[in-house]
């Protein structure tokens, strides 16, 4: 499964290529809204880790790896943000549920040795995932300093860096073009 890094990574720059309403009151750095926003969306499905600390079940790739999951969640935050911020709820609705979406997208597309995930839960019970993988799976039995996270590390980053950088070269053809 993708780290937090590639689901950071990706719902940050999946971001700068969407529509997005820019809310008042944050400057422009890197820890501000248009920063923090994207990336907290991308990986908070992944915080289903903290009830499994607490309870010692099996949470992750549960419920909140669902499409109904990432509806209800866009739902309830767009709805909080532009109630609180007076802002459109439609852009950040669609915004959020896409950049959500994104993290589903990327563990669909893992290799992993278990079942993959419940995209349609409640609907169905079936377990999807993808035939190709695209990330390679983590082995977190093997201890910490096993060579395989090695070969996933360098993966994400290869990934990440590709990805912004095809960011940084979109931004900067469209800057160029209006100069001209």
């Amino acid at each position: 499964m993708p780290s937090p890094i590639a689901h950071s990574v990706s719902g940050y720059v999946l971001a700068k290529f969407l529509p997005q309403e820019k809310l008042k009151y944050y400057p422009s750095r890197w820890w501000s809204w248009e920063t923090f926003y994207p990336v907290f969306v991308a990986i908070f499905a992944d915080f289903d880790f903290l009830p499994q600390l607490i309870t010692g079940e099996r949470f992750h790739r549960g419920i909140t790896h669902t499409f109904v999951f990432a509806i209800g969640f866009s739902f309830i935050v767009s709805w909080l943000i532009s109630y609180c911020r007076k802002s459109s709820f439609k852009q950040l609705f669609l915004f959020t549920l896409v950049i959500y979406s994104s993290h589903l997208v990327l563990d669909f597309f893992t290799a992993t040795s278990g079942s993959g995930l419940q995209l349609f839960w409640p609907f169905t019970d079936t377990y999807l995932k993808s035939a190709i993988p695209f990330f390679p799976s983590v082995h977190h039995s093997r201890g910490l300093f096993d060579v395989s996270h090695f070969i996933f590390i360098t993966w994400e980053l290869s990934y990440s860096i590709l990805i912004v950088g095809i960011l940084w070269l979109w931004k900067n053809f469209r800057s160029s073009k209006f100069i001209e």
